[in-house]
C-alpha cells in the first residue's frame, strides 16, 4: 500500500513528533510504501511576528498548499492519507486537496484543539471547557492561543468557518484518538461518532523488564501543562529520594531554579529513547503530573513497556491506562498534597511497586506493542477505505 503522512512538526519536539516518526517506520517495516510530507512551525510562529501573522492568515486554507499537496499526491499515486498536526500551516487545505483527488483521509487528533484554542482544555492553570459550551470566538477574550488575542482569533475563525463548511464530514473518513476520554471529548465537536476510532500510541518493546529501581523519573516536554513544578514542590516532602527530569521546554530554566534546593533532583536535558528506557529502567516508577487532560503521553506508554507503574493526575485521559492501585496510583489533578501522598506510597512499598509494574507491562503487552499498532493503522486506514467508497468516489481514481 502506498502510505502518505502529513504532518506539521512543532517548535519543541513532542509526543505528537515521535508518534509520527514511529509510525512510519511500522508501516514500512510491514512492508508498506510511506511518503513523508514535512512542514516546520519553527518558521511560521517562533520566528517572527511577521512570519506568524502569515502562518495565521493561511490557517483557514491555502491556495499553494493545496497546490503542493495535489502534486504530492499524483506523483505518488498515493492510496491512503494520514494527516496528524495541521495547524496552522498545512491548514485544512490538505484534507481537501487528498479528498479532492478520491483518495481515502485518516485524522490522528492528538490534542483537543477542534474545541479548544491552545488544545488543553486549560486555561489560568485550571481546566476550562468554556469554548464547548460557548463556541470558539469565546477563546479570544482571554488570547487563549499563545496568549495573543490576535492568533487567538485566527484559531476561532478557523474553526467557526471549518465547522460551518462542514469540512471535518466532508473530507476525512476516519478519525484517531489515542483514548476513550478524548473521543468522549471530541464528540461535542460534532464529529461522526462512527468515524472516531481509539489507536493508542506504541513504543517498541524494550525487552523483559528488570527489576524496579529506585526514586521516580519524569519524561517529557518542560513545559508549564505538564505539571513539573507541581513534582518539585511534592518532591520537597520525599526525603532524598530521587527523581530524575529528563527532557527540555520553555520551562527548563525555571524549573532548574526551582529543583536546586530540593535534594535528590537530578536534571538531564534532552535525551534520546535508548537512555529513556535506561531512566526508566532505574527508577520505581514514573510520574505523569500534568495539570491538563493529556491524551496518551508516550511518556506513559514508555513506562509500561519497561514496567513501571506511573502516579498520573486525574480526572484525564491517563485513566484510560492507569488503573489506580493495579498499574499505579491516581492523584488529585493540581494538588501537591496528593501527589507527595501518591510518591511516599510507592516509595516505601517496593512490594507493591513491582506488582503493579508487572500489571503495567501486562497491559503494554495486550495494547501497545508495535504489532497491535500496526494492525489498527491498517484497520483505520480499511475503514477508510470503505467510507471513502460508500461516498461515490473511487480511492483508486
Amino acid at each position: 500500500m502506498r502510505i502518505a503522512i502529513f504532518h506539521n512538526r512543532y517548535v519543541y519536539r513532542g509526543g505528537e513528533d515521535s508518534v509520527v516518526d514511529t509510525e512510519a517506520e511500522l508501516l514500512r517495516k510491514a512492508g508498506h510504501e510511506v511518503h513523508l510530507f514535512l512542514v516546520d512551525n519553527r518558521d511560521a510562529i517562533a520566528g517572527s511576528p511577521l512570519g506568524a501573522l502569515r502562518a495565521g492568515l493561511r490557517a483557514r486554507g491555502s491556495r499553494s498548499m493545496h497546490r503542493r499537496v495535489t502534486a504530492f499526491a499524483a506523483e505518488r499515486a498515493i492510496e491512503v492519507a494520514h494527516v496528524h498536526n495541521f495547524f496552522p500551516v498545512l491548514s485544512p487545505a490538505v484534507h481537501a486537496a487528498l479528498s479532492e483527488c478520491g483518495i481515502p483521509v485518516v485524522q490522528t487528533l492528538h490534542n483537543y484543539r477542534f474545541l479548544c484554542a491552545n488544545g488543553m482544555f486549560l486555561r489560568a492553570e485550571r481546566v476550562c471547557e468554556d469554548c464547548v459550551s460557548r463556541g470558539p470566538w469565546n477563546a479570544v477574550r482571554h488570547g487563549c492561543y499563545r496568549e495573543s488575542r490576535l492568533q487567538t482569533a485566527v484559531w476561532a475563525d478557523h474553526t467557526a468557518t471549518h465547522r460551518r463548511r462542514e469540512t471535518w464530514e466532508r473530507h476525512v473518513d476516519c478519525f484517531l484518538v489515542p483514548s476513550a476520554f478524548a473521543r468522549t471529548k471530541l464528540l461535542a465537536a460534532g464529529l461522526p461518532p462512527d468515524r472516531i476510532r481509539v489507536k493508542p500510541n506504541s513504543v517498541p518493546d524494550p525487552g523483559p523488564p528488570c527489576a524496579p529501581g529506585r526514586g521516580a523519573a519524569f519524561v517529557g516536554r518542560l513545559s508549564r501543562e505538564k505539571g513539573v513544578h507541581l513534582l518539585l514542590d511534592a518532591w520537597r516532602e520525599m526525603g532524598g529520594a530521587p527523581l530524575v527530569v529528563a527532557g527540555t521546554g520553555p520551562e527548563a530554566e525555571r524549573l532548574g531554579e526551582q529543583a536546586a534546593s530540593i535534594p535528590g533532583v537530578r536534571f538531564l536535558g534532552q535525551i534520546g529513547r535508548d537512555r529513556v528506557v535506561d531512566v526508566l529502567q532505574r527508577a520505581a516508577f514514573a510520574v505523569v503530573p500534568s495539570i491538563w487532560y493529556e491524551n496518551q503521553p508516550m511518556a506513559l506508554a514508555e513506562a509500561m513497556a519497561c514496567g513501571r507503574p506511573t502516579i498520573a493526575s486525574s480526572p484525564s485521559a491517563l485513566d484510560d491506562w492507569v488503573d489506580d492501585g493495579r498499574t499505579g496510583l491516581r492523584f488529585a489533578m493540581g494538588s501537591v498534597s496528593s501527589l507527595a501522598a501518591a510518591c511516599s506510597t510507592l516509595l516505601r512499598d517496593p512490594e507493591r511497586v513491582a506488582a503493579m509494574g508487572r500489571a503495567a507491562r501486562a497491559d503494554y503487552e495486550d495494547h501497545l506493542t508495535p504489532e497491535a499498532s500496526t494492525s489498527a493503522l491498517l484497520e483505520a486506514y480499511a475503514q477508510a477505505a470503505r467510507v471513502r467508497a460508500a461516498r461515490g468516489v473511487d480511492p483508486a481514481q
